[in-house]
């Protein structure tokens, strides 16, 4: 038997129509298919450790989906293989797999395993893609509050609004407990597990999220006109060449502490009001 969960969020509210092609799919190659509404489970680790019937999982959703869902099932050892079919407006996480077949579902057990931990104001999570502290927080923000639906154009939209508004801040950024960067100006500080955020920006070229690293990465000093410019550079992973403004450490661990506090993500989902943040793996 498969177990469809979807999150009725997911693409813009339009998951639904989704999870019924899906399902006509899956009953035409014999397969029994049960459809579970994410949101309307309220123990989401007693109802995937009690279907025992089940053999497969299949996730609906996008990264805040499945975000939500490592968190719940943490420390658990989920027994059945685990799939996702591509239905979010980010989908970071299945860019990074870079699966042969993205309209296909795809087996993405081995990677919800050993993931990276953030801790923030006595809150401990676990992440997929990547979380920052600044510029990049205040998009998600803006993104988020936005009643505009969330596609590309309107993330590019919102992402120069935030230009306008964000001033930079004063930070300390220590690495690996022992290499310490003070930054006066600093516009946004980003610890990523994979390579890409914010709906395809490849923030860390070189991250692998199966590898033992975090890549965490620094834009700073730049005047505001020249941010809007290596913004869309990001996209191509052409930033990292830009060192004047940008650096990239690969490190196991990082703490982030800004003078004043600012906007935090987390695989897109926004908190504000941030000073500090650290980050393992």
């Amino acid at each position: 038997m498969d177990v469809i969960l979807y999150n009725p969020l997911s693409r813009n509210g339009k998951s639904i129509e989704v999870v019924y092609q899906l399902k006509e799919k899956l009953e035409k190659k014999g397969r029994l298919v049960q459809i579970e509404n994410l949101l309307t489970i309220k123990d989401v680790k007693t109802f995937l450790t009690s279907h025992f019937q089940c053999e497969r999982f299949i996730i609906l959703g996008g990264d805040g989906t499945l975000n939500r869902l490592v968190n719940e099932i943490r420390d658990i050892d989920i027994k059945q293989d685990i799939y996702l079919l591509k239905a979010g407006t980010g989908n970071d996480f299945l860019r990074s797999i870079n699966p042969k077949n993205k309209n296909d579902i795809v087996d993405i057990k081995k990677y919800l395993k050993n993931l990276p931990i953030i801790k923030f104001n006595d809150h401990e999570k676990l992440f997929l893609n990547g979380v920052g502290l600044g510029l990049d927080g205040y998009v998600c923000h803006e993104l988020n509050i936005s009643r505009n639906k969330k596609n590309k154009r309107n993330y590019f939209k919102n992402t120069f609004r935030a230009f306008k508004k964000y001033q930079p801040k004063k930070s300390k950024i220590i690495l690996d407990e022992q290499h310490e960067i003070k930054i006066e100006k600093t516009w946004l500080v980003s610890v990523l597990n994979s390579k890409y955020l914010g709906g395809g920006m490849k923030f860390a070229p070189k991250a692998d999220r199966l590898g033992e690293y975090l890549y965490v990465v620094i834009i700073k000093d730049a005047p505001k006109w020249l941010i809007s410019l290596i913004f869309p550079l990001i996209y191509l992973g052409w930033h990292q060449n830009i060192k004047k403004y940008v650096e990239i450490h690969q490190v196991k661990k990082a703490e982030i502490i800004f003078e004043e506090p600012s906007f935090l993500q987390i695989d897109g989902e926004d908190y504000n009001e941030i000073l500090q943040f650290s980050c393992e793996k």
